[in-house]
């Protein structure tokens, strides 16, 4: 159930970042194609990097949780 819940929470915060930062990147009304395609790119760059580091530590939150849940249940049953 703790794995389940981190998963959800990892998939509605890229669903989030990609709304917003994408969002905001594409719809940002500049005329020019040349800066546009600059601001596209910096959006997609930012949404790229939060992106991975929310993954990440979600991932690592998730492998810690896991650890930590075997280390109770099998270590500690021998005492």
């Amino acid at each position: 159930l703790r794995l389940w819940a981190l998963s959800l929470a990892h998939s509605q915060l890229a669903e989030l970042f990609k709304d917003m930062i994408l969002g905001a990147g594409l719809k940002s009304g500049i005329e020019n194609p040349a800066l546009a395609a600059v601001a596209t790119f910096i959006a997609f760059s930012m949404w790229a990097i939060i992106s991975l580091i929310v993954l990440m530590a979600m991932e690592n939150l998730s492998s810690f949780l896991h650890a930590l849940r075997l280390q109770w249940v099998e270590f500690q049953n021998k005492f």
